[in-house]
């Protein structure tokens, strides 16, 4: 078995985001938040407002990943549908370079049936108010503005994952282990997590 790859979903306001940034500087291992896995994605030709339509449903809505189409993505005439296709090439070819950190954008449900990588699929969660209470300070907002953020981040990532996996975003059973972020802290969680990875696959490395 290869090298180890972990996949943090996360609830917007739950630092999953800083949970998975201590846990690759602690292991030495690369990177990519969701900014980071996008800019890819428009690297290769996949337009932002593309990617905005996937958040929004797009055309294929619920539309399960297990459907995926092998070969070019030009021959998708949606381009949703193309979107949705690179993106999930994306995230395979990051996890099969080399141990790394995938924040969001569904990696957990795309690498699910990998068999050459150490996989640990994690959701970080919190309770509401102090997911609020981290965006007011993050993004220096009240907290009813920070209420419409989060109500607004929550519909677009639930739509994003329904459409790229035809699932619930709290869906369990393509995770390994949901925790809730709050009952450790950002250092803590990262440390537990680092001491479940120790517990099932030793150091990590090849």
């Amino acid at each position: 078995m290869g090298h180890l790859v972990i996949t943090i979903g996360c609830e917007y306001g739950a630092k999953g985001n800083a949970i998975g940034r201590k846990i690759a500087e602690d292991l030495g291992i690369k990177f990519y938040d969701r900014e980071l896995v996008d800019q890819i994605i428009e690297e290769v030709g996949i337009p932002k407002d593309i990617m905005n339509r996937v958040e929004e449903g797009g055309t294929i809505a619920g539309k399960g990943a297990e459907g995926d189409v092998r070969g070019s993505f030009s021959k998708y005439a949606d381009l949703t549908e193309r979107a949705i296709h690179v993106q999930k090439q994306i995230i395979r070819k990051l996890a099969e370079k080399e141990a790394c950190v995938i924040i969001g954008r569904s990696a957990d449900y795309i690498l699910k049936d990998s068999k050459d990588i150490k996989l640990l699929r994690a959701f970080i969660y919190a309770p509401y108010e102090i997911r609020i209470q981290n965006i007011m300070k993050s993004h220096s907002l009240s907290e009813s503005d920070a209420k419409i953020l989060l109500l607004e981040k929550d519909k677009r990532y639930h739509k994003r994952h329904l459409a790229l996996t035809g699932s619930n975003r709290g869906d369990r059973h393509n995770r390994d282990i949901l925790i809730n972020s709050a009952f450790l802290g950002v250092e803590g969680t990262a440390e537990y997590l680092e001491e479940l990875i120790q517990k099932k696959y030793g150091s990590g490395e090849e």
